[in-house]
């Protein structure tokens, strides 16, 4: 087999850079690591457990998604008698050396050394598709050795690359990904939305707002993230598990859905605007400190406007619907729109604000979701959460437990 390839050198490293089909990784590479880089049965085991379980997803991946697209991987070699043939051309006076042809008699084994859940992905993929032997990816060959530093040297290469690959900062997923649903309704806001454009959201990698941002209605993170709360339940009517819900946001719904959703977040913002007047006040003001007597250093400010109470808010909010599919949003806003929304005053103080400090509290997330469910509707908390609002809001005001439920009823808007 004659492979054309690039030649390379890192460090003490040769390598190959070239093209497979996915009939060649189907036929030519090992679906399994472990045997090349140690002795050890129990950590062949340990690292073959570790990487089978996201080649499904990369399957369906394949198979559902036309703009497919993987960055390289990278193949080790070993056996075999693999020969290399360097072509050398000019072009313009300039020499182009390091081309060439990698010859392989049919007897060296291949495995990945970087790409372990796309190989066994594509393995799957044309098993269930065979037209697909005909695509390519880019690979990049290096040699192995089964010697003692042979394998020290392929372990060193296969544990670098697994380290220092970063995950993709959420932020970046809602900038780029024209797959999640919940990203694409964001952009779109961010675009063509009042309440978003110029530079009222935040766009950090962080929930957080800086405490000397007073231009910005909250931040991009949590917008994002009281989107997919809202997603449920304009598209599921519920609120569903994480899994299910990370498995849909891969793959690109049709454009009725998304139009659809963009609508639904449409008019939800809207309904923001017209049922909290302080949102529409910093719509109208100035541009460049429109948020700061809502994040005030001192009392605290509007939950509106603190980035925690906001999504948690919406989470209770999406949590009520689930629960009772005739209860609208608008129900439920309107009873919110009735509260002291200063989070310097009760029920909030202490729980998202500590008064003595000066500072946002942020580690009390589920008790503010559980007050704001049990002042819309003490009956739909389960006994279990409202057992537990009861126990931290008695820890977080230093009051009684059986003391709790009087005090909780005293902000429940009848």
């Amino acid at each position: 087999m004659n492979i054309p390839a690039i030649r390379g050198k890192i460090g003490n490293t040769v390598y190959y850079s070239a093209n497979f089909s996915f009939q060649q990784i189907n036929e030519l590479v090992d679906r399994k690591v472990g045997n090349e880089i140690y002795t050890s049965k129990t950590l062949k085991d340990r690292l073959q457990r570790s990487l089978t379980d996201n080649s499904g997803k990369i399957k369906q991946y394949i198979l559902e998604q036309d703009d497919r697209f993987f960055n390289a991987l990278v193949l080790a070699v070993y056996d075999g008698e693999p020969q290399w043939t360097e072509i050398r051309f000019e072009l313009d006076e300039d020499e182009f050396p390091n081309v060439g042809i990698l010859h392989f008699n049919g007897k060296e084994k291949i495995f990945p050394v970087d790409g372990q859940h796309r190989v066994e992905g594509i393995k799957e993929a044309v098993k269930k598709n065979p037209a697909l032997v005909t695509e390519t990816i880019s690979v990049i060959l290096i040699g192995h050795s089964t010697s003692d530093v042979g394998m020290k040297k392929s372990r060193r290469i296969f544990s670098t690359l697994n380290r220092y690959a970063k995950p993709v900062k959420l932020g970046d997923i809602i900038a780029l990904d024209e797959d999640d649903i919940v990203a694409i309704a964001t952009r779109e806001l961010l675009e063509t939305h009042i309440l978003f454009t110029g530079d009222r959201i935040k766009a950090t990698n962080t929930k957080s707002i800086p405490v000397n941002d007073k231009s910005s209605f909250t931040s991009l993170i949590t917008l994002y993230e009281c989107n997919v709360e809202l997603f449920q339940i304009f598209y599921y009517k519920k609120i569903i598990s994480k899994t299910k819900l990370k498995d849909f946001l891969r793959s690109r719904p049709d454009e009725d859905t998304i139009y659809g959703y963009i609508k639904y977040l449409n008019e939800f913002w809207n309904l923001m605007i017209d049922v909290f007047p302080e949102i529409e006040d910093f719509i109208n003001g100035n541009p460049l400190t429109a948020a700061e007597k809502y994040r005030d250093p001192v009392n605290g400010g509007n939950i509106i406007f603190r980035p925690v109470a906001l999504l948690q808010m919406i989470k209770a909010i999406s949590y009520i619907c689930s629960e009772n599919n005739e209860i609208s949003i608008k129900d439920v806003l309107d009873i919110y729109s009735r509260l002291d929304r200063s989070i310097s005053n009760e029920p909030w103080t202490k729980i998202i604000w500590d008064p003595t400090s000066k500072r946002m509290l942020v580690n009390n997330q589920l008790l503010l979701k559980y007050l704001f469910i049990y002042i819309f509707n003490s009956e739909l908390l389960k006994d279990k959460d409202k057992k537990e609002l009861y126990n931290r809001y008695a820890l977080v005001n230093n009051i009684a437990r059986d003391s709790v439920e009087d005090m909780l009823n005293k902000y429940i808007v009848r």
